[in-house]
């Protein structure tokens, strides 16, 4: 083993000995410097694969505007939530833009220097810019960001609250704001960037940030007003940069020997104050704070920072808040696999996670074998993007799809669903899967918990599960004085979050139950929601099948094809029906072949007729041109 691993470990061998002894009460007599030995080569035995290093790079709004939507300022304090939480080793860069872009922190690695730097410069964010230069924010910010690498993940967080601004000459701001549809985003995507914006006010440009998040598979937020900054920083930050965390149970959490440091967030509700009580039963607060302690009280929320936090279980004094958190400094902790942001109707949700000593993954199997992996998918009333209509309720499992092998049912609970994750041992990782076809789209909250007995891990993420990429609803509609002829209405819809809709083609078909079809194609291009109609002639069962293609807004193909589904029409035949079916049973057989045949027939016959009345007429002209020499002849003699 390399000499540098062994210093880099210090702490491990007491950790270990305090996991093993759980499990066996009695642990045999082993001299301590071998069992420190084989407990030390136990978990550092890395794999092959590392977590990506996340890069974070931040534009915040400081145009004029900003002075009506954020009046408090309320920007510092969000992004000083940010600071004190990104974890070390990610990679964080900030800019202020409005006509034009200035580097707040310059981007690097996310240390103690950084956040120092960074704190110190919060201040500076204002709101007396004259115009929102978005396209010069987006190019400032990606540059130095060249052909992508396997080895980090790319995310742009963008905070607006107005529409694209370059000039007082609109046309420069439609130019502008055209580039970047039909230009900048191809680049973000071609760089692997990862576009999450906040819509600061109603008067944003709603339609540029969606199709910036969505083809990005990034995540978009609408606070009601600036007070929500906070939160929505805070998922932003999990959304890009997850910290590791420990669970906060009923206002509870454990800390163990291998956590150096934590930082409690702390949201405020009627209670007002927020206290600390340590395993000892020590009271800790704003106005009693102890050696090692530094607490922030910002507007809405308190930061607390504990450095060498004894172990056992903490207690918070202060309001139960979802979005409260524990985020610790320690050299054992977890990763998750990169999952996409928006999941489509029926997408299985496939979870990777593994445990990391030193940002190095564990693989040794006896270690790992002690641990339990979860993860828990929880329904979020809230809706995080503009147009949603209230969010996810609670998951429904009716007729969802087995499990495949080795891999357990989830289980429902008042905490939504719940899976255990399977170890691979050879690969060192706990895997699982949610399958979505029968939980209501809408948002969810997904914590994943790797428990050691001694210590416990989590990372949280959002998602976004959207509906099916197609709706259709259906009217019957039966003859009336106002449309003497029965039809079949049919009103279709895509998921806006998911589909491009300029891609979008099909057919409907109806059968009626003589077996003749009526298709109707799916215009193009076409506004949704978009209404077709199927003429009924006659009553009887009918049968409507149909398939409908498209692509996604991040260009994968949709084949979706319609489950057969029956009507039936109960009406008075129209007079005449039976003769016209008859007249339909003998003239359906006519084939488009048998049909050429009589139209080529047909047109040889008039051709003919055409010629010969030609011939008739050239005779004719013939002879009269012949007529008056010949009468000159006569007269002559």
């Amino acid at each position: 083993m390399p000499p540098e691993v062994l210093r880099k470990t210090p702490a491990l061998p007491h950790a270990a000995v305090t996991l093993d002894m759980m499990h066996h009460p009695t642990p045999p007599r082993i001299p301590g410097r071998l069992l420190a030995a084989l407990l030390l080569a136990l978990l550092t035995t890395a794999g092959t694969l590392v977590a990506a290093t996340p890069e974070v790079r931040i534009l915040i709004d400081v145009s004029g505007s900003m002075k009506r939507n954020d009046p408090q300022n309320l920007r510092i304090p969000a992004l000083r939530l940010v600071n004190e939480l990104l974890p070390e080793g990610a990679r964080a860069g900030v800019w202020l833009f409005a006509e034009k872009t200035e580097i707040l922190a310059p981007p690097g690695p996310v240390d103690d220097q950084w956040k120092t730097r960074t704190r110190a410069r919060l201040e500076h964010i204002h709101s007396r810019g004259l115009f929102t230069d978005i396209e010069q924010a987006i190019t400032a910010a990606v540059a130095g960001w060249e052909t992508p690498t396997a080895d980090s993940e790319r995310h742009l967080v963008l905070l607006t609250d107005g529409l694209v601004d370059v000039s007082k000459d609109a046309d420069q701001s439609a130019a502008s704001r055209a580039r970047i549809v039909s230009t900048q985003i191809e680049q973000l995507k071609t760089l692997n960037v990862k576009v999450h914006a906040i819509a600061l006010s109603d008067e944003v440009d709603a339609e540029l940030l969606r199709l910036l998040t969505t083809q990005t598979d990034g995540w978009l937020e609408s606070p009601k007003d600036a007070d929500a900054l906070q939160r929505v920083f805070l998922r932003m930050l999990e959304q890009t940069a997850a910290p590791t965390t420990v669970p906060l149970e009923g206002n509870r959490f454990e800390i163990d020997a291998r956590v150096s440091e934590f930082t409690l967030l702390a949201f405020r509700g009627a209670e007002g104050a927020t206290q600390l009580i340590s395993p000892a039963g020590d009271l800790i607060s704003a106005n009693k704070p102890s050696a090692g302690v530094t607490w922030r009280k910002e507007s809405g929320y308190d930061l607390v920072t504990l450095a060498q936090p004894k172990p056992g279980q903490w207690e918070l004094q202060g309001a139960t808040d979802p979005d409260n958190r524990v985020v610790v400094v320690t050299d054992l902790g977890i990763e998750l696999a990169p999952l996409p942001n928006t999941l489509r109707h029926g997408e299985t949700l496939r979870l990777e996670v593994w445990l990391t000593d030193h940002q190095q993954p564990v693989t040794r199997s006896d270690f790992l074998r002690l641990l339990t992996a979860s993860a828990t998918l929880t329904p979020i009333s809230e809706s995080p993007r503009p147009g949603d209509d209230g969010g996810a309720q609670t998951p429904s499992r009716h007729g969802e799809e087995p499990p495949p092998e080795q891999v357990p049912e989830p289980q429902d609970s008042a905490n939504g669903v719940e899976v255990t994750l399977v170890l691979d041992q050879e690969s060192g990782r706990y895997r699982s899967q949610f399958e979505t076809k029968s939980l209501v789209p809408g948002l969810y909250q997904l914590n994943v918990v790797l428990d050691g007995g001694t210590f416990k891990r989590q990372t949280s993420k959002r998602l976004h599960l959207a509906g099916p990429p197609f709706t259709i609803a259906y009217q019957e509609q039966l003859p009336s004085d106002a449309s003497p002829v029965a039809a079949l209405m049919a009103t279709l819809t895509i998921e806006p979050d998911l589909i491009d809709p300029s891609t979008v083609s099909g057919y409907l078909l109806l059968q009626d139950p003589e077996g003749r079809k009526t298709v109707v194609d799916v215009p193009k291009p076409t506004i949704f929601p978009l209404a077709l109609s199927l003429p009924v002639e006659r009553p009887g069962e009918f049968q409507l099948h149909g398939r409908l293609l498209a692509r996604t807004l991040t260009g994968e193909a949709i084949d979706f094809d319609l489950e057969p589904r029956p009507f039936v029409f109960e009406f008075a035949a129209p007079a005449g029906a039976n003769r016209h079916d008859k007249t339909s049973d003998s003239s359906e057989g006519l084939s488009w072949i048998e049909f050429s045949l009589y139209l080529l027939v047909g047109n040889a016959i008039l051709g003919l007729m055409l010629g010969l009345t030609w011939w008739l007429l050239r005779r004719s002209t013939k002879s009269a041109a012949i007529d008056p020499a010949r009468q000159a002849r006569v007269n002559s003699a």
